[in-house]
């Protein structure tokens, strides 16, 4: 029987936690906003919110985590971002262990980062490919649309296919795709956009994000709505329209309600052609056909109809969690990779 688990993914922009009990139910799911490219001292306070919040005590569990967090320009270089995360983590969960994963060495956990880092850094995608494996001989295609990311991967027979191993080589590889549902700028889905009927230019301004149209289209949970607005004004319908508005020139007072949610509809599916053709991308990278698609992720309510427009049978991550409550597979869903390292831990040990 294995013990109760907490599993963390500490980001750049959030912190995501989710604890198991010792047969792997989820008992507890949380996501927290954390600006880590502002300082450590945030890091510090949501890691003890989170603690406090579930009334736990750092030693009534094993802490698991994996990290992107080392990626913000706070540190001059990756390994040494690794190292300040794990050095805040221990300061507070000195029990913690470390996911790590290589092409020499397979998956696994490491008690301490020193001469791990590479290993170390930016391999959720990896825990949450390797998780869901375990289900699946044949081959199945991973898809994690995140709040900044897309993560595209491979398995089969119950491992990795992985598109590279860094962000570099997965990137130029189309296992890593920068468009994400939240945070990303919707002038990185131009230079046009077909509305009305016409081809428009889209301003190469930060005036508004993809958190905007997914609001204004009702599909972005506000528990997952987490991220500053482009112009730092709220997060209501008529605020995300008019920002929606300035990306093609206009102020909100220029149409009806009508003309900015079909604006809306069109960066979705601008976005959704983005994303199925870097999947595309990436299929095209190896000599293997998936079966399934798995998806994940805050922007998981886009993935059906790409596994539609790919012919391939949709599997949410969920199907393979188990929680008396249904709203606590949800949310562990969005929270993947802080489920899988958590998970993962309890069959491995």
């Amino acid at each position: 029987m294995s013990q109760p688990v907490v599993g963390w993914d500490i980001g750049g922009a959030h912190v995501k936690a989710v604890m198991l009990d010792s047969q792997g139910h989820i008992v507890k799911v949380s996501q927290q906003a954390c600006a880590l490219w502002r300082g450590l001292h945030l890091l510090e306070s949501t890691l003890c919110d989170v603690l406090q919040q579930w009334q736990l005590q750092a030693e009534d569990c094993l802490h698991a985590v994996t990290m992107t967090g080392e990626l913000v320009d706070l540190f001059e270089h990756r390994a040494q971002g690794v190292r300040a995360i794990a050095e805040t983590v221990k300061k507070y969960m000195p029990n913690a262990v470390f996911y790590m994963a290589s092409p020499d060495q397979g998956a696994a956990f490491a008690v301490t980062v020193s001469s791990q880092e590479a290993a170390i850094a930016s391999m959720n995608w990896h825990a949450s490919a390797q998780c869901l494996a375990v289900h699946n001989e044949a081959v199945m295609l991973v898809v994690d649309i995140g709040s900044t990311t897309t993560d595209i991967t491979l398995c089969e027979k119950q491992q990795v296919i992985a598109h590279g191993w860094t962000d570099a080589a997965r990137m130029q590889q189309h296992g890593l795709f920068y468009s994400g549902v939240v945070r990303t700028p919707l002038m990185a889905l131009g230079p046009y956009i077909e509305w009305q009927q016409q081809a428009r230019h889209i301003a190469a301004e930060y005036f508004a994000t993809t958190a905007d149209v997914y609001r204004v289209l009702g599909e972005l949970p506000p528990q997952y709505d987490m991220a500053d607005t482009a112009d730092g004004q709220d997060r209501s319908i008529s605020a995300s329209m008019r920002r929606l508005a300035r990306m093609v020139g206009h102020d909100l007072e220029d149409a009806e309600t009508q003309a900015w949610h079909s604006l809306a509809q069109a960066f979705r599916q601008r976005q959704v052609s983005c994303l199925l053709q870097a999947i595309r991308c990436g299929l095209a990278q190896v000599n293997v056909q998936p079966k399934t698609l798995t998806g994940l992720g805050a922007g998981s309510f886009l993935l059906p109809e790409l596994a539609q427009a790919l012919n391939l049978p949709y599997i949410p991550a969920s199907a393979w969690m188990m929680a008396d409550q249904p709203q606590l597979k949800d949310d562990a869903e969005v929270c993947f990779p802080a489920y899988a390292v958590a998970r993962l831990w309890q069959t491995w040990h």
